[in-house]
């Protein structure tokens, strides 16, 4: 049996691999599956290390719609939270080191923890991110100021 950790890394793949099939023409017959990476990191994209919270946690996978001309007001994440941009384009500001980060579509995002940030969509386009969380059970991963 896929220990908890095991369980949320193939379900961040195999849902990576189904957003960015949206949309694509019907694969030809053969066995396997095409792979894309969307991303790979040890690091936050603030250069924060990776880990987990104390066990027992949960994983939580949710999809975001924005729309164009939307915002995601200041906020942060206590525990990890990984993205898969499925659509549009996002521009996402961090407040204490002022770091302005754009990303678009097929882009995996590992979020800062604990660190302030706002973001917006750029473009007509709207955006749509898939949502991994970490989190110790029954919590949630987003704090509002």
């Amino acid at each position: 049996m896929l220990d908890s950790r095991a369980t949320f890394a193939c379900a961040l793949i195999a849902l990576a691999a189904c957003a960015s099939a949206q949309g694509s023409p019907a694969p030809t017959a053969r066995p396997g599956a095409a792979v894309t990476l969307a991303g790979r990191s040890s690091a936050t994209v603030t250069g924060q290390k990776l880990g987990a919270p104390a066990d027992p946690f949960e994983s939580v996978i949710s999809v975001s719609d924005i729309a164009p001309g939307g915002l995601l007001p200041m906020h942060k994440h206590p525990w990890p939270r990984y993205v898969y941009l499925d659509r549009g384009r996002l521009s996402v500001r961090y407040e204490a080191s002022g770091l302005v980060r754009e990303f678009g579509p097929g882009e995996g995002i590992v979020e800062a923890i604990d660190e302030w940030h706002e973001g917006k969509v750029i473009g007509s386009e709207p955006v749509r991110l898939i949502v991994f969380d970490q989190v110790p059970l029954g919590q949630t991963n987003v704090v509002r100021r």
